[in-house]
């Protein structure tokens, strides 16, 4: 194979690879999260993508945190309003139901850590911390494969 043929070829893997990568994590909206509810609910003022310039509430998708009114559902609420509150972050919206029987938009929430090009995801986060544990709905996404950080 020439030299010519080796380069097109290295290429097309580096752009199949790359957009396979990039295409694993749809960030749908950018927004700033508002308001913490609980351990897997929070107020999200989206700026740019899925209903840029409403704001709603958010249920993290695949988990589930104690009842607020616990004092395990209360450690979860500070310690999700400690990581995000204020926060700018991106959201992973749910293709298959997008909305829950509460009207909450069901997403994966990422932190954008910019200084190293990756983002954390929050819903894993809290699993991985024990403030909730994994709660499989059937939907476009498997808590099971999740990553903790992500790259943007």
């Amino acid at each position: 194979m020439g030299r010519s043929a080796l380069f097109l070829t290295s290429v097309i893997l580096m752009v199949v690879f790359v957009s396979g990568f990039v295409s694993a994590y749809e960030f749908e909206a950018y927004g700033k999260v508002i308001d913490v509810v609980d351990g897997d609910t929070i107020w999200f003022q989206s700026y740019s993508g899925y209903h840029a310039g409403e704001t709603f509430k958010i249920r993290l998708a695949d988990i589930n945190a104690p009842e607020i009114y616990t004092s395990d559902g209360k450690k979860a609420w500070r310690a999700l309003t400690r990581l995000i509150l204020g926060e700018y972050v991106y959201i992973d919206v749910d293709d298959i139901y997008e909305t829950d029987p509460y009207d909450r938009v069901v997403a994966v929430v990422y932190l954008p850590y910019w200084d190293d090009g990756y983002a954390l995801n929050v819903n894993e986060w809290l699993v991985e911390n024990g403030y909730a544990y994994i709660w499989d709905h059937y939907n476009e996404f498997n808590p099971y494969e999740w990553a903790l950080w992500v790259p943007l």
